[in-house]
């Protein structure tokens, strides 16, 4: 198996949306790459952040998969070999692996690059463009990105900001009112989403008068606006600040003023730099969490995942180890049938117990003695 990568680590999106093709040009491409006797076997695969074309064949084969896809891109084949990244026989078997399990994402570890790969495996199968070898090692691509999942925390720590704001306020209660500040923001569009995300919370958002972009929200968002936020603190759990404005959103002057009830409330302030008034922190039940706090907690999660990247790659290494006896047993599997049942056994034993090099050695003498 071979791979050609045009990814977010050597091109930029200006570029790389030229490659996000729907799925009738993605049929169209991988038609093409399969005419004749060339390439039997390809799978396409098509993200925000990637496109990959894993395709059998030999090395020569690369220029006429560039070839193909500067024809549906309008991107030079000069340009495509510049930014893409080449990949041949155990190396693109190793790249795939590392992809399906996030270590190759721009987020380390995310989960959706999983079912991606997997709709591209599907789409490419269900339309003949596999046989059992791509088969084979897509399948287990998938299977070692869940034993990775289950077996390291590469995909369950949390590294995004606005996913532990989530997180913190998800823990507050079963019915917890949240109230966001800067929802229109990218740090606070974020947060809204992931704060969604979770079934026991519900979300109002600000917005200022002037302020038009949203108007069509989501319809589990109530938008209040921003000169009555002080009437909604009192029902609110949680106040999320992620503004950009030069001036305090929550001041403990106007919460004073304000007729707000005493009660543990939690504030939570995105903004650099605070928006938030830092007199409020401890006072009449509330208690105020920065930017600062959730980053350092970042930064943590991150070194957690950068360690377990270790932890990671051997279990791909495994993985493919038993790919590859698999392969090898796939390709004797006809020869079985004249095997009698002690000798079975004994190959049986030999491909659970020896690396996937000795196994094909064993392979090898056995064919030549029998």
């Amino acid at each position: 198996m071979n791979c050609i990568s045009l990814n977010y680590k050597q091109i930029k999106l200006d570029i790389r949306k030229s490659f996000a093709f729907d799925d009738n040009v993605k049929l169209n491409i991988m038609k093409q790459l399969t005419l004749g006797d060339k390439i039997t076997q390809c799978i396409l695969l098509c993200t925000c952040n990637r496109t990959e074309v894993y395709f059998d064949g030999s090395k020569k084969y690369f220029d006429y998969v560039i070839k193909v896809l500067s024809q549906y891109s309008n991107v030079s084949k000069d340009a495509i070999k510049k930014y893409a990244m080449f990949f041949e026989n155990e190396k693109a078997t190793f790249h795939l692996f590392k992809v399906t399990s996030g270590i190759d994402s721009m987020v380390m570890g995310e989960d959706e690059i999983l079912s991606q790969t997997r709709s591209a495996y599907m789409f490419s199968k269900n339309n003949n463009f596999t046989s059992y070898e791509f088969n084979m090692i897509f399948q287990k691509s998938f299977e070692c990105a869940k034993i990775i999942k289950n077996e390291t925390p590469l995909s369950t720590t949390s590294i995004s900001v606005a996913t532990l704001v989530g997180n913190v306020v998800s823990k507050l209660g079963d019915n917890t009112n949240v109230l966001v500040i800067g929802a229109s923001g990218k740090i606070g569009t974020t947060v809204v989403k992931n704060l969604l995300s979770h079934k026991n919370i519900n979300v109002k958002i600000t917005m200022r008068e002037h302020n038009k972009q949203l108007s069509t929200v989501d319809d589990n968002i109530e938008v209040v606006p921003y000169n009555d936020r002080y009437n909604y603190i009192n029902n609110s759990d949680c106040i999320v600040s992620a503004t950009k404005s030069p001036h305090y959103t929550i001041t403990k002057y106007d919460v004073d003023n304000s007729d707000i009830k005493a009660k543990s409330r939690l504030l939570i302030d995105l903004a650099v730099p605070p928006d938030i008034d830092s007199e409020l922190d401890g006072y009449n039940g509330f208690s105020i969490l920065n930017i600062d706090h959730f980053e350092e907690i970042a930064n943590y999660n991150n070194k957690i995942k950068e360690s377990s990247v270790e932890s990671a790659l051997k279990i791909i290494g495994e993985e493919i180890d038993e790919l590859k006896k698999d392969i090898i047993f796939h390709s004797f599997l006809p020869k079985m049938k004249n095997v009698d049942d002690k000798e079975k056994k004994v190959i049986y034993k030999m491909k659970s117990n020896l690396s996937s090099k000795s196994f094909e050695e064993f392979i090898s003498v056995y064919e030549k003695e029998s």
